[in-house]
């Protein structure tokens, strides 16, 4: 059953830009009964048809209609009604006589308040606002530095009125500078509410926020504001990844409402997989609600021309052995190619082993983030750090880990690279360099959290014991790229996005050491991998050109507070040059020419090199 394609929820028939009337439709699906005996729709549109607007009593009421082995509709047609943004619920009524006001579970537009449903007639067209695809076609997920944006935050320094979708284009020129060739941007669908939230207890999936998508003075524009945001996001060649939740719904997810017995609901009747406190799980043990969910995916897919989907909390609709929810989901999904990313939020252990066995192309990976945050606070480099930077040896060709330092569920790296001596990212920014190097030079795909590249050092509470503290509001400061820190950590992050895009070894599975050695703490008998002792790391990349050369890079990090020389071994002779050197405009270069199997090599306190071959030849 497709939602969309059915009519469901609500839409203007014909495509006037200045009237129309509107198309009311629900849908119930085979199986359970809901007992409705009637259906009735009232809003802010009855005035214009003679009424009262919000008069239950005389809303317009929907007739049944059987016939679909899928399951019944009710539908309803308005007379004209002049352009704007109509607001809308349901009055259902079931066979015990009791009554409920409903909002719509397929509304595409979220109300401005009170949980309602909304719809727009007139305003521009589709055809007005149509998704330019990317100018060369999507690119594998490996190849790209993904931007975690949460919207609202991203845009609360400079909107002013505008709707939040609208004002993200004004910052998308400052990615593509940063050379991030993906934005994953943090769930846009409806919530219950309109106060600030992060989005993750969905509540119309087929709707955008009403906050994020509401112009003052422009009440019919809604969903054009996405479009020309993703059209936008195109010509820049940046890639658009949705964050989809599906494992769980608001607890006043709309359809429960639509069944006298809420407890009935087929998509919510029982606990699938597992259950996360406070929210409503969504029961894929039965088949409506992959078919719900897989129709939610195309029509971002389809309508938005989105190029991926980032699943949050996988682990709790998945069930070793049972193809329901998320294999199946994939599966479908895996039909729009290969490099359309399909990425896990499956923070356990069996992440490689799930990625391999789906259509899934990435899992997000704590490794580093644990170990970045850990060292932070301990000052000290701790076991551990190659198997954080090449967990893509359990992954099979054409998928790839995302790794970071942060994401949107944790404190800033800044914040955590000055909080042991309480002095905070201006005390203590430069000791997340390494590390930040070491993540643009791993085998993943690296993703940075909206800030991060000129030190945001917001502070987020892990566990904020039922207060609200958690998720609340912590806009982007802007004006801190301006000041030195973060002019040399947005020239840092520019350089080796920069390096990792231009660079096949960068993007390779290919690393040596591959993993941490047997024996912690110390390099191996020719001089790589890691040296507690001393705070330093070695590895190399690399890759196999298509004219058939390889492509050289030698990592070289140092984690601590003084500059240390160290024996590098070389896997070529000749010149080496560091890729960072200068990174900050000030021209310096440095090379290093190698004779033998290794060569001494200086790095500086908190800080690391890339060298790259140079052929001669």
């Amino acid at each position: 059953m497709s939602y969309m394609a059915q009519g469901c929820g609500a839409w203007q028939i014909g495509a006037d830009p200045g009237h129309g009337a509107v198309r009311f439709r629900v849908f119930l699906p085979t199986g359970a009964d809901p007992h409705i005996t009637s259906i009735r729709v009232a809003g802010s549109f009855q005035s214009q048809l003679g009424g009262a607007d919000w008069d239950f009593a005389g809303g317009l009421g929907l007739t049944r209609v059987d016939g679909d082995p899928a399951g019944t509709f009710w539908e309803a047609t308005t007379a004209d009604l002049a352009i704007g943004f109509y607001e809308y619920k349901y009055l259902v009524t079931f066979d015990n006589g009791e009554a409920r006001i409903v909002t719509d579970p397929c509304a595409r537009y979220g109300g401005l308040r009170d949980e309602n449903s909304g719809v727009v007639v007139g305003g521009s067209s589709p055809a007005e606002n149509l998704v330019r695809p990317l100018p060369g076609g999507r690119r594998p997920l490996e190849d790209l530095t993904v931007y975690e944006l949460m919207i609202d935050d991203f845009t609360a320094d400079y909107r002013a009125g505008r709707a939040p979708l609208a004002a993200v284009v004004d910052r998308l020129d400052h990615l593509v500078d940063l050379g991030v060739g993906a934005v994953l941007f943090m769930p846009w669908t409806a919530g219950r509410s309109q106060q600030f939230d992060w989005g993750y207890e969905p509540f119309q999936y087929f709707s955008v926020s009403g906050r994020y998508a509401d112009a003052p003075g422009q009440p019919a524009e809604k969903l054009s504001w996405l479009k020309q945001l993703i059209g936008a996001c195109h010509d820049r060649d940046l890639h658009v990844i949705m964050d989809g939740v599906y494992n769980h719904v608001s607890t006043a997810f709309p359809y429960r409402d639509l069944y006298r017995d809420r407890d009935a609901c087929p998509y919510t009747a029982q606990t699938f997989g597992g259950s996360f406190p406070g929210l409503q799980d969504l029961d894929f043990a039965n088949a409506c609600t992959g078919e719900f969910i897989r129709d939610v995916c195309h029509y971002w897919m389809d309508t938005f021309g989105i190029d991926g989907i980032r699943f949050d909390n996988t682990v709790n609709f998945y069930v070793p052995g049972n193809p329901s929810g998320l294999p199946e989901i994939l599966t479908d999904l895996a039909g729009a190619g290969p490099t359309f990313s399909l990425t896990l939020e499956h923070i356990d252990i069996s992440a490689a082993t799930l990625t391999n066995d789906t259509a899934a192309t990435s899992f997000w990976d704590n490794s580093l983030y644990g170990r970045t945050f850990d060292d932070l606070w301990s000052g000290r480099l701790g076991h551990g750090l190659l198997d954080a930077l090449n967990n893509r040896r359990f992954l099979t060709a054409g998928k790839v880990p995302t790794l970071y330092l942060s994401n949107h569920d944790h404190s800033q790296v800044a914040w955590q690279a000055g909080a042991r001596a309480n002095v905070g990212a201006p005390g203590g920014w430069w000791k997340m360099q390494p590390y930040l190097i070491a993540l643009f030079t791993s085998t993943a795909v690296p993703l940075v959290p909206n800030g991060q590249e000129f030190g945001e050092d917001h502070f987020v509470p892990e566990q904020d014991h039922n207060t609200g503290r958690r998720v609340i509001s912590r806009p982007l400061r802007w004006k801190l790229a301006t000041d030195p820190i973060g002019r040399t950590l947005t020239a840092l992050h520019r350089r080796l996005a920069g390096l990792r895009r231009d660079h096949p070894a960068l993007r390779s599975p290919l690393m040596w050491p591959d993993r941490s050695e047997p024996d912690p703490g110390r390099f191996n008998p020719v001089g790589a991998g890691v040296d507690l002792d001393r705070q330093l790391a070695v590895y190399h990349r690399w890759a196999l050109l298509d004219d058939g050369r390889i492509e050289n890079v030698v990592v070289v990090l140092n984690f601590s507070d003084g500059a240390q020389t160290l024996d590098v071994p070389f896997s070529r002779v000749g010149r080496w040059t560091d890729a960072l050197a200068g990174f900050d405009g000030s021209g310096t270069a440095w090379d290093v020419t190698v004779t033998g199997a290794s060569a001494p090599v200086t790095v500086d306190s908190h800080w690391g090199r890339v060298l790259l071959y140079e052929d001669l030849e």
